[in-house]
């Protein structure tokens, strides 16, 4: 099922900073990346089929430019 959503800009940034805003309760140690860009690859991951974890990582590390 392939369908194509269109969507604004400002949506997308909206969503960004909603993300932004979560508190991050991780701990500092190896933490490499930001909560809001994990979660919002995450997110895509799984709106693109991904459902494992492995799948997700693999998804996540071939798009991370």
């Amino acid at each position: 099922m392939n369908s194509t959503v269109t969507y604004a800009e400002a949506d997308v940034c909206n969503f960004v900073e909603t993300l932004s805003r979560l508190t991050d309760n991780r701990d500092n140690r190896g933490k490499r990346h930001a909560l809001a860009f994990v979660v919002a690859a995450v997110v895509l991951a799984i709106l693109n089929g991904r459902s494992k974890v492995s799948s997700i990582f693999r998804f996540q590390r071939n798009r991370i430019e």
